[in-house]
């Protein structure tokens, strides 16, 4: 939706086509990624999983499900509760909670995209720089990169908070009511702030982290293809172990490339959007384009399916993933079955005091009715 539709002289347009279903597509797409990155992160935070890379792997899960939560959240108003229309009424509350979830889903997101930078080097230092990866790649040094990460996509994502604003659409138009959004004054003032943007969310959030993805999976794909070979040759010598220890070696890495492959076709069209909308300059609608196009609706869709996918990577690539997953679906099942067996005793023994409860009970009316009895037979020999 350009900018003249908020100044009253286009009308809005109603809802309708592929965005008519698009919350529910989306958010069914959500739900599921929730409950898989959920399942990502109870594995690889296990206390016997705990290797640099998993830590990193879990704090993916965690991004990856924020993302996906926020977006729930957006679109279970503003496409299956409402409608992303001017014409609908919004409260200014829901407006509200739309840009948030908008912004914190573009700052989770940018925190999945270098977290996955962080595992593509990481996996790069274990496998060509071994000798350096034990001195750099530990657990500490995988917190510490957590928490960079952390802190410079937050401050890199604080300047889109001066993007948007909340406003009363009366204010265009006598014939609307609600809350709608729009650019603030300081953006429609500034277009050098707007470029600033573009080039941000293009080069550093998409563009960069695609470029360095690229490289460093050519280098980790070579060095899988000298791995391979040793494997083979290590295969023909007498000692099978180290075969199995490259074997694994192996699938953690092609794991991480398939992942970072992922990454880099859903992610470098929309940089290259975005630096394309900076390169020409000029006042832009591009973020507009993101939230009110059907274009958005699917850029935003493939983000949701990358958040979504890894869960299908781990377990088709990873045996470790497998077998974790396995004993804690396993251990989870008998804790149930052995909850509803002692509640089952517990019935049981619960059934059979009631059942003595009732004979006790018939019993004493049976004693109980004999002397009614027994007293109005001596009342009659006293008649």
């Amino acid at each position: 939706m350009d900018n003249n539709s908020f100044s009253g002289g286009i009308p809005p347009k109603p809802v309708h086509g592929y965005r008519l279903i698009h919350g529910y597509v989306s958010g069914t797409i959500c739900f599921v990624g929730i409950i898989l990155n959920i399942l990502n992160g109870f594995v690889w935070s296990r206390k016997k999983m705990q290797t640099s890379t998993n830590v990193l792997l879990t704090v993916l899960a965690f991004t990856d499900g924020m993302s996906l939560f926020l977006y729930l959240v957006y679109v279970c108003y503003f496409f299956t509760a409402t409608g992303p229309s001017e014409l609908i009424y919004h409260s200014k509350g829901w407006m509200y909670v739309v840009v948030i979830c908008f912004h914190e889903f573009i700052a989770f997101h940018t925190v999945s995209n270098w977290l996955t930078i962080s595992l593509a080097i990481f996996r790069y230092m274990k496998v060509c720089r071994p000798n350096a990866a034990k001195r750099h790649c530990n657990l500490a040094r995988a917190k510490l990169t957590v928490i960079i990460v952390f802190i410079v996509s937050t401050l890199a994502t604080v300047p889109f908070y001066l993007y948007y604003e909340v406003y009363d659409s009366s204010e265009d138009n006598t014939n609307l009511t609600g809350y709608w959004i729009r650019k603030t004054t300081f953006a429609k003032n500034h277009v050098d702030y707007q470029t600033t943007l573009l080039w941000l969310y293009g080069v550093i959030f998409k563009v960069v982290p695609s470029f360095a993805m690229i490289a460093l999976s050519a280098l980790l794909i070579k060095e899988l293809r000298v791995a391979m070979k040793r494997k083979t040759h290590l295969k023909e010598t007498p000692s099978h172990k180290h075969a199995n220890i490259t074997t694994g070696y192996g699938r953690t890495t092609v794991m991480l490339v398939v992942i970072v492959l992922i990454y880099i076709l859903m992610e470098l069209p929309v940089g290259i959007m975005a630096f394309m909308s900076g390169i020409e300059g000029g006042e832009s609608h591009f973020f507009y384009f993101l939230l009110y196009s059907y274009i958005g609706d699917i850029i935003d869709m493939t983000v949701l399916v990358n958040a979504t996918l890894n869960f299908f990577v781990y377990f088709c690539i990873s045996k470790q993933y497998r077998a974790v997953l396995k004993a804690l679906v396993l251990s989870k099942i008998s804790m149930v079955y052995e909850v509803s067996l002692s509640h089952g005793e517990h019935t049981a023994s619960s059934r059979e005091n009631t059942d003595n409860m009732e004979l006790s009970t018939s019993a004493a009316e049976n004693t109980h009715r004999k002397l009614r009895i027994w007293k109005s037979i001596k009342s009659s020999f006293r008649r």
